[in-house]
């Protein structure tokens, strides 16, 4: 790999604090490996503070051999105001996970979770289709799943979150583009879901709390994460003691790869 950069290499970056548990590197390094593509661009760790961040972003756009880069926790929010240009995705959902580069300097953000969660889905043989879904989580990812739910036709969409205000934005961004969707925010004793979807970052410290509780967990046929790291989240493994259809936070990575590395520039 050494051998293969040189002062013609485009520099990808993987943005996030923190980033040691990233497995977008490798993922994305291997997959230009197998295109022939690794020197032409290669992909590196970024671990950049929320202080720092606005001061990193100004400073990537000076950076002329850069190509583009995947923001992650905590920047996604953040991103979506400091790009030069959104794609009509991201300004929908309010945030990015990817950026790249112009030849001027400008930085274009766009957001692909949605598209690769249910990408995931597909891969692993399960539609969202009139499907039953509950969504726990209202941030950026979220936000990106809960629109691809809607325009890959879910029947209708609950979603749950720790800070109501956040929640109820959400649910009426969703209505506002897709009225014809039953979007609701209150589970009833009643409530049967097809898939329950983790879209929040519980789950990835060992003490975290289930995102999901164990009662409702009883509700889903599939339980799905979005946490990579640990790929067997707690969420997970307690969906698999009862029983549960599982379905873990790695597919959604693997799908969205070949889109991020398209948007930079690396096909």
């Amino acid at each position: 790999m050494l051998a293969s950069i040189t002062g013609n290499t485009k520099i990808l970056g993987v943005i996030a604090d923190p980033v040691s548990q990233a497995r977008t590197p490798a993922m994305a390094n291997r997959l230009l490996d197998e295109r022939g593509r690794l020197g032409d661009f290669v992909m590196l760790p970024m671990q950049v503070s929320a202080e720092d961040f606005p001061a990193f972003i100004t400073g990537l756009r000076a950076l002329k051999n850069f190509g583009g880069a995947v923001v992650s926790m905590p920047h996604k929010a953040v991103a979506a105001h400091l790009a030069d240009e959104l794609t009509p995705k991201a300004r929908l959902v309010g945030a990015v996970n990817v950026i790249r580069r112009n030849g001027d300097g400008r930085l274009i953000g766009t957001k692909l979770d949605g598209e690769g969660f249910v990408a995931g889905l597909a891969g692993a043989g399960y539609s969202v289709k009139d499907a039953h879904i509950l969504l726990v989580g209202a941030g950026g990812a979220a936000s990106a799943i809960a629109f691809a739910l809607a325009k890959h036709g879910c029947a209708s969409l609950c979603i749950q979150n720790r800070t109501p205000d956040r929640v109820s934005a959400l649910s009426e961004r969703v209505r506002h583009a897709y009225p014809q969707l039953e979007v609701t925010t209150a589970i009833h004793e009643t409530s049967h879901y097809d898939i329950a979807i983790n879209a929040t970052s519980l789950g990835m410290k060992p003490n975290d709390e289930l995102p999901i509780a164990n009662p409702l967990i009883r509700h889903c046929d599939l339980v799905a994460e979005c946490v990579i790291a640990p790929e067997m989240t707690p969420l997970l493994q307690e969906a698999s003691g009862q029983g549960k259809v599982i379905h873990t936070g790695v597919p959604m990575l693997a799908a969205q790869m070949h889109l991020m590395l398209a948007f930079m520039g690396a096909e």
